[in-house]
């Protein structure tokens, strides 16, 4: 009778589990060059990117698809067909629901051709990759804002080159993923920094600070998270120590700053301690010239009591926090907090992070924890994230700016026209009956109506994203 009972509870408790599963409103997933949808581990459909009613190919020459040796085996389904441009070439992508959204694109050259293929890659009006080459298997993740009805994803050939790609998510990203305050660190101190929300970031790191990698599997925005231990600088066994926790990750009740979107249960679960007389510090290699959004993930899955946690936190060699206290900013344990701290690398080849003891620590033992790190590249003042390059991609105004407003545009300019082409035959018309009536007509322009009646007529080229 047990076992009877068991089963409708179990049912119960996975249709609960799947129902909190983000449901994103966008959510593109195409197979670029596949004849067949491919199925992922992590249960997701990849469809192919011909035919696909919400997503449009556009390109001036034929795309190739080209697919990989039956004999080769490959990673995963994704990566065994690409999508190959030998001139520019688009893709529209229907926007339901506008704002942030979480752009990945997957590149695996299973032939020389594609390993040489040097492009350009543009989207939303951000320059996202600038003589991109992928010489080994690699997945390239943005974060940026969609304000049209329509994101149009360009690929631009470098001269005598092709551009490729396997394949292509876009997936609208919660609300909460992106803030607008961060903490500037600087030589000189720190201080605020707004309008992050208006940003444009690729993702270079995701850390599962001392614990196992996280699959998309295991991520409501099927992430990936990596181990930290390659990036470990410098640790000593007698400051340091590693923790687990096998309780349950408490997120606040109807917050809109903290949710599983943000970061799974499964980065908060691990975490690598220092004591009050030790430091511990990361080393990632990162483009130099460049600012980057550092997401630092702390949960206290150590303390017994509350405030007994109190350590320094330093952002490239800088003191970014003094005497943090984890439960003294969430008011509870084992609850997820984060900062965002800003920071501009300009001829460093590693951005280092550290974390170290205070002596206001209650233990001796451990000071202070780091659970997660995120490392995001921001966009540059001129729209490119790779650098300031002028890189035309060539985009149509109908596509950047959506079809419905396209169509207003044009509806309103058949209106002028039309009022434009009525005056001008009532002039013909007025100078024909003037002349037979034996009246000299002239008109001559004045400053005060011919230059403002030009300009007010004359056709201004639209800006276009790319």
């Amino acid at each position: 009778m047990a076992s009877v009972l068991a089963v409708p509870l179990l049912l119960c408790l996975l249709a609960s589990a799947s129902a909190a599963r983000f449901a994103p409103a966008d959510n593109h997933l195409l197979a670029c060059g596949a004849t067949a949808p491919a199925v992922l581990p992590d249960g997701r459909r990849f469809v192919p990117d011909s035919g696909c009613a919400s997503t449009r190919l556009r390109s001036p020459a034929p795309t190739l698809p080209s697919a990989a040796s039956s004999a080769a085996p490959q990673p995963t389904p994704l990566h065994a067909a690409a999508r190959v441009f030998s001139c520019r070439a688009s893709y529209d992508l229907a926007v339901r629901r506008r704002g942030y959204h979480v752009l990945r694109l997957h590149f695996y050259p299973f032939e020389p051709a594609l390993a040489s293929a040097r492009f350009h890659v543009g989207a939303a009006g951000f320059l996202l990759l600038h003589n991109f080459s992928a010489s080994a298997p690699v997945v390239k993740e943005f974060i940026l804002p969609v304000h049209s009805d329509v994101l149009v994803l360009t690929f631009v050939p470098e001269s005598g080159s092709n551009a490729f790609v396997n394949a292509i998510e876009l997936v609208s990203a919660p609300d909460e993923l992106v803030g607008d305050i961060g903490t500037l660190v600087t030589s000189s101190g720190t201080d605020q920094n707004n309008g992050l929300s208006s940003q444009v970031y690729e993702m270079l790191y995701r850390i599962n600070v001392a614990g196992r990698k996280v699959t998309p599997f295991n991520d409501t925005l099927w992430r990936t998270w990596v181990n930290d231990e390659r990036f470990l600088v410098s640790t000593e066994s007698s400051n340091s120590g590693v923790w687990s926790f096998g309780g349950r990750i408490a997120y606040p009740k109807g917050s809109r700053l903290m949710t599983r979107e943000v970061a799974p249960d499964n980065v908060y679960n691990s975490a690598r301690s220092v004591s009050s007389q030790g430091k511990v510090t990361w080393g990632f290699p990162v483009p130099a010239s460049s600012r980057y959004l550092v997401r630092m993930h702390f949960c206290d899955i150590v303390s017994k009591a509350l405030n007994e946690l109190y350590f320094d936190i330093y952002v490239n060699g800088q003191l970014a926090v003094k005497d943090f206290d984890i439960s003294g900013a969430t008011g509870f344990l084992a609850y997820p907090y984060y900062i965002d701290f800003v920071v501009d690398v300009e001829d460093e080849v590693a951005l280092k992070l550290a974390i170290g003891g205070s002596k206001n620590s209650r233990s001796d033992e451990v000071s202070g924890i780091l659970n997660a790190v995120e490392i995001m590249r921001m966009n540059k003042t001129n729209g490119g994230i790779d650098g300031d390059f002028a890189v035309s991609l060539g985009m149509e105004y109908v596509a950047s700016k959506g079809i419905g407003e396209f169509a207003r545009s044009l509806l309103c300019g058949f209106i002028f026209a039309g009022l434009l082409l009525v005056l001008l035959m009532l002039v013909v018309r007025l100078r024909t009956e003037l002349r037979n009536n034996g009246t000299t007509w002239s008109w001559q322009p004045n400053d005060s109506g011919d230059g403002k009646l030009a300009r007010a007529y004359q056709l201004v080229s639209a800006k276009t994203d790319y």
